[in-house]
């Protein structure tokens, strides 16, 4: 993990039933004889029929969001390609920048979901687009960010993400708590130890 906020996207999207793949590197973005490399922070896929014992059950799902966001995930598999800025100053032109179609590109290929002759129009329709609705599939673009910045992409701000990780670790506390070290992450580790605390009282 780069920084506070990639990990805790990461562990929303993770609370959520995704699989993650972190920082994957975007080779050769640069026109002509310009080499140029970035990465996307994350990539997130989600299955129908994700199940897990603790934490993984429909009502640990943060439905409300995703609803608030036009998307039923009881009804869809869905992937995101997501990009995290901590930054109180942020612009608009660097979301717009981190989902130019370059990048869409090379997350849609890597996902391996549809046919690679099908890929450079889906993300030249995701562009313009928060989410697009592919046969079984929703693709989207999701900003993590300090503040509401409205554009073509899902917005999910870090102070929404706190409040549901500390909703999670209150609901399975006896669990959590127990097995707080088996997360790898400090991050995650320090949140599990301090709202199981401040739940019972005893923080």
């Amino acid at each position: 993990m780069n920084n506070f906020a990639e990990e805790l996207a990461y562990w929303y999207l993770r609370f959520n039933g995704f699989l993650l793949l972190q920082n994957f590197v975007l080779h050769n973005l640069g026109n002509g004889n310009q080499r140029s490399s970035a990465d996307s922070d994350l990539l997130a896929i989600r299955f129908l029929n994700v199940y897990e014992k603790v934490g993984g059950q429909d009502q640990d799902w943060d439905k409300e969001k995703f609803y608030d966001w036009g998307i039923d995930i009881d009804k869809f598999n869905l992937a995101f390609i997501a990009e995290v800025k901590s930054s109180k100053d942020l612009k608009k032109c660097c979301l717009e920048k981190s989902f130019l179609f370059k990048r869409l590109e090379s997350a849609l290929y890597r996902f391996g979901i549809f046919p690679k002759k099908e890929v450079g129009s889906i993300a030249k329709k995701l562009c313009n687009e928060k989410y697009i609705s592919i046969n079984s599939w929703i693709i989207a673009k999701l900003a993590v960010t300090e503040k509401q910045i409205d554009g073509p992409w899902l917005i999910l701000t870090l102070s929404e993400i706190d409040e549901f990780i500390q909703k999670r670790i209150k609901s399975y506390q006896k669990d959590k708590y127990a097995d707080r070290v088996y997360f790898p992450s400090s991050l995650l580790q320090y949140l599990t130890w301090k709202y199981g605390h401040f739940s019972t009282g005893n923080f």
